[in-house]
């Protein structure tokens, strides 16, 4: 926002904002239920590919919806089907660090726009990816992990006015105060733990620390966040999406890959470059595939 003014009619007209931007959807769901929703990350915007026969949308087109920044966020979204279920997919997703000096929360806002429009459309679960690094010293490069849990030092994407929006389950009005345990679902947890089973060696299930970036980590708080909080990997996205999706009811899955390593002495020499020359390797490019498209097959097929 370049100013006040447009900071407080932005902050104050969010709701309407994303009611526009879900009409726009809408008219070209046609008769087409989305499911799900699927954010692919840093990287993984191939797995755009799976997606049949779809209608894409530029998110410049969208009214209002936030625009991406980044190398590997094309900034395309995506309706049709992974193997047999109705989706929406975003190739591409907003950062916090590309809108932190945004005023008035703005920048949060609009991190988990696109979560809010996906819960106007009704969609009911939503499926996020990103490209991490391993703190866990069993964690190599190319391998996934199901996100059991997180730990976050991004602001809560429930900060500030509680909107009015309502719930994809029950239909209420979200909580003031959104309880956080199982915010990734157990039931889907095990759904994807058994698409990935034939990935052994190479399938890990942990948690999920999110920071602000866009700096890597120093070797001194890569050590703590492994030896004192316990967490197992490592990026710059993710909670605040999560947040906001259980805040409207969606039941959530996750999934990062695992881009680089962090030595055992806290070293994390990486850059963005190499984050995504990882994942346009073949080997990690079909164990991501055969992950998603087995998820999905396995969630259809369960509700045959």
């Amino acid at each position: 926002m370049r100013s006040h003014d447009s900071a407080l009619e932005y902050r104050d007209h969010y709701e309407q904002a994303v009611a526009k931007a879900a009409a726009y959807i809408r008219e070209r769901l046609g008769e087409r239920k989305p499911v799900f929703g699927i954010v692919l990350g840093s990287g993984l915007g191939g797995l755009a590919d799976e997606i049949a026969q779809p209608t894409i949308l530029s998110y410049e087109e969208i009214p209002g919806f936030p625009k991406t920044t980044v190398a590997g966020h094309e900034g395309k979204l995506l309706i049709g089907e992974l193997e047999g279920v109705s989706v929406i997919g975003l190739k591409g997703r907003k950062h916090y660090y590309e809108v932190a000096d945004a005023p008035m929360n703005i920048g949060i806002l609009q991190v988990v726009f696109a979560v809010h429009v996906l819960a106007e459309l009704g969609v009911t679960h939503y499926f996020v990816t990103n490209a991490a690094g391993g703190l866990n010293p069993s964690y190599k490069v190319g391998d996934l992990m199901i996100l059991r849990s997180h730990l976050s030092f991004l602001p809560n994407s429930l900060l500030g006015r509680h909107h009015t929006f309502t719930r994809v389950d029950t239909g209420e009005r979200v909580a003031r105060f959104e309880p956080m345990n199982d915010a990734y679902d157990s039931e889907l947890r095990t759904v994807l733990k058994v698409a990935a089973s034939d990935q052994k060696g190479h399938i890990h299930e942990g948690v999920y620390l999110a920071l602000t970036g866009p700096t890597y980590e120093t070797e001194a708080e890569c050590i703590m966040f492994r030896d004192s909080l316990h967490a197992d990997a490592v990026g710059m996205s993710t909670v605040p999406e999560v947040i906001a999706a259980r805040s409207r009811g969606m039941r959530v899955v996750g999934m990062s890959c695992i881009t680089n390593t962090i030595a055992p002495d806290g070293t994390n020499a990486t850059n963005h470059e190499e984050v995504k020359a990882i994942l346009e390797s073949r080997a990690v490019k079909e164990r991501l595939v055969s992950t998603v498209k087995n998820f999905f097959r396995a969630f259809r097929e369960r509700d045959e």
